[in-house]
């Protein structure tokens, strides 16, 4: 889709949550988050919410067919 809309103006990106803080968390996060994610915490749904606003502003106009990761750096 990046390639198709592109020359129109229109950028496509995606964005990858990890283990976020939500209702909706797997039983054993506790065990990832101490052993798979380096920063050793949960995302919030804040910083999801800053990087897909990040993505619809003017300072993300040349960032198109990415996806980004929001996961503390569990796969690194």
């Amino acid at each position: 889709m990046a390639h198709e809309f592109g020359p129109k103006g229109v950028r496509v990106n995606a964005i990858a949550p990890g283990e976020i803080d939500t209702a909706i968390l797997s039983p054993g996060t506790d065990e990832i988050v101490n052993h798979d994610i380096p920063l050793h915490r949960l995302g919030n749904p804040t910083e999801v919410a800053h990087t897909i606003y990040f993505l619809s502003t003017e300072s993300s106009s040349y960032i198109n067919g990415t996806e980004i990761h929001i996961n503390g750096g569990q796969h690194v």
